[in-house]
């Protein structure tokens, strides 16, 4: 006579239950902290380098034409009349001349802070002519850029031209002279006024003036400017000479 096996299956108690919940609890509590770390050390990481590609491209745009420019500029392609598509392409020929200031790096900034070029001074300025005539972008491949939340496709001229770039927390990128911010309304952090013309024309400022160099600046994680909070989460990239008035001496 054959005997069979009757197995029970025993349930899980309350106890192990909670035991198996603490101790998920538990890594929770050391692998959210330690993702979100490396998360914003990537962020870090990213706005270190957009920084330096940014100053690089202004650069590469002095060498060529003389003159740094607004950042939304430095991405801008050369116009092609033949192949333009009205409204949808982000060539030099959407920018509105008479609102970009342009700034010329071998000249004391302070001298030219109320006899600033604009690029519309083209008919009376060679050198501003050139730079309109001869445009050499793009210089810049931002990787994220302030759209005014369209679809490219949909943007008119005017939005197209306010493409400035973003830093990894959705702010733009500030560019600082040796005795400012560059931008009228560029001290706003308010997304409201990215559209604005004045929010990166170019124009000198002295606000801020926490630099003695040209810099490209990332306001941080916290969406404000370490002058004005006295936190350290800008990342920033100095770049450019020290103009000075021994600079000007031949002797």
């Amino acid at each position: 006579m054959s005997r069979k096996t009757i197995r029970t299956q025993r349930g899980i108690t309350l106890t192990e239950l909670l035991v198996v919940l603490l101790i998920i609890s538990l890594l929770s509590t050391i692998a959210i902290p330690v993702y979100v770390s490396r998360a914003e050390n990537a962020r870090v990481n990213t706005a270190r380098q957009e920084t330096r590609e940014i100053a690089q491209a202004e650069e590469q745009c002095a060498i060529l034409h003389g003159f740094y420019v607004p950042f939304q500029i430095l991405d801008d392609l050369i116009t092609d009349t033949r192949t333009r598509q009205a409204n949808q392409t982000d060539d030099f020929a959407n920018e509105d001349l008479s609102q970009i200031f342009v700034i010329d790096p071998n000249r004391s900034v302070a001298d030219q802070l109320t006899t600033q070029f604009r690029l519309s001074d083209f008919s009376d300025n060679t050198r501003i002519r050139d730079l309109v005539a001869e445009w050499g972008g793009p210089f810049l491949n931002p990787h994220r850029v302030w759209m005014n939340n369209n679809e490219f496709e949909q943007l008119t001229s005017v939005e197209i031209r306010l493409d400035h770039p973003l830093d990894p927390w959705g702010q733009p990128y500030r560019f600082y002279s040796p005795i400012g911010l560059i931008g009228s309304s560029a001290q706003s952090t308010d997304s409201s006024t990215f559209n604005s013309a004045s929010f990166a024309n170019g124009r000198l400022t002295t606000i801020d003036d926490r630099f003695d160099r040209f810099a490209v600046v990332s306001i941080g994680r916290d969406g404000l400017s370490d002058s004005s909070t006295g936190s350290d989460d800008d990342v920033i990239h100095v770049f450019g000479a020290l103009i000075t008035e021994s600079s000007f001496r031949g002797f």
